[in-house]
């Protein structure tokens, strides 16, 4: 019965790396943050690099979170998976794990807990690390470029913002009920031809007053204030515009109209949702964000 027991489990564990090894080959990058959740500091203890050299030893394209991202990554940002470390560890020990989240913040595949009873922190977080780190080495990835998976979720990325529709983002406009107008008592022709006369009288004593009102913007092409990124440029592509930014011109969005001509659909690169973005009377861009709308100012 043992026997039958430990050849079942073979097999499941078998089918599960199989599994698991198809699905991580059709990644092309890791992204690892300088900092995790449970650290204090900016890779505190080298773990951060420490994480990045073993994906990049057993064959992954890694980058920092922080680095400027290839072309292809800034406009399909489920091409890469983030990696996270799970850290359980106890007044006695240490013991972490090593989890990959895809784009959708979804893991696709978690590693074993890997333990350490050192004393001194920095060896007993490598020690635990590389312990856990085996179940990747043992996957033997290699990026096929093949699997369908990817485009996939790229489409449903897209599905996603279609159906982000103006319909469902239509204010609702108070409708207040008109006073109805007095009638008015007919005049005379005497008399109105008298209150031309004393109008027309006034008129040239009393100096016109100009009103001024600030043009609409059309367009949203152009250049725009943006927080680190400093001058960047709106410039339209086939289908979206395409938000561009820094020395080496990284495109760190892009933008999708829809039938407002004042309101846009803005997805940022590197796991954030899709946004609503309003371009006002004097061309500014408004951006909902998490912390509030922010603005960023055309630039004349």
């Amino acid at each position: 019965m043992k026997q039958y027991l430990s050849i079942s489990l073979f097999l499941m564990f078998s089918f599960s790396a199989l599994f698991a090894q198809k699905n991580i080959n059709s990644y092309k990058y890791i992204l690892v943050p300088k900092q995790f959740e449970f650290q204090n500091s900016t890779d505190q203890y080298q773990l951060n690099s420490l994480t990045k050299f073993l994906f990049e030893k057993s064959g992954f394209t890694v980058l920092f979170t922080d680095e400027n991202f290839p072309a292809d990554l800034a406009a399909n940002s489920c091409l890469g998976l983030k990696a996270r470390i799970n850290n359980a560890s106890g007044m006695f020990s240490t013991k972490m794990n090593l989890a990959l989240t895809d784009c959708y913040n979804q893991v696709v595949f978690s590693t074993r807990d890997g333990k350490s009873k050192e004393k001194d922190y920095k060896t007993a977080y490598h020690e635990a690390f590389r312990m856990a780190f085996v179940d990747i080495e043992n996957l033997n990835y290699a990026y096929d470029g093949s699997e369908n998976a990817i485009e996939k979720m790229a489409e449903n990325n897209k599905v996603e913002i279609e159906k982000l529709t103006v319909k469902e983002i239509i204010p609702v406009v108070e409708v207040k009920e008109v006073p109805e107008v007095p009638k008015v008592k007919e005049t005379p022709p005497m008399a109105i031809s008298e209150k031309i006369e004393k109008s027309e009288a006034n008129d040239e004593k009393t100096e016109t007053v100009k009103s001024f009102v600030n043009p609409v913007v059309n367009s949203i092409e152009g250049k725009y204030l943006v927080d680190k990124w400093g001058e960047c440029i709106i410039s339209k592509k086939d289908g979206y515009y395409s938000f561009v930014g820094g020395d080496e011109k990284f495109e760190f969005a892009v933008i999708y109209k829809t039938s407002l001509p004042n309101l846009f659909i803005i997805k940022w690169a590197a796991f954030k949702q899709p946004r609503l973005l309003e371009i006002d009377l004097q061309g500014d861009l408004k951006i909902e964000d998490e912390s509030g709308d922010k603005t960023y100012k055309r630039v004349q």
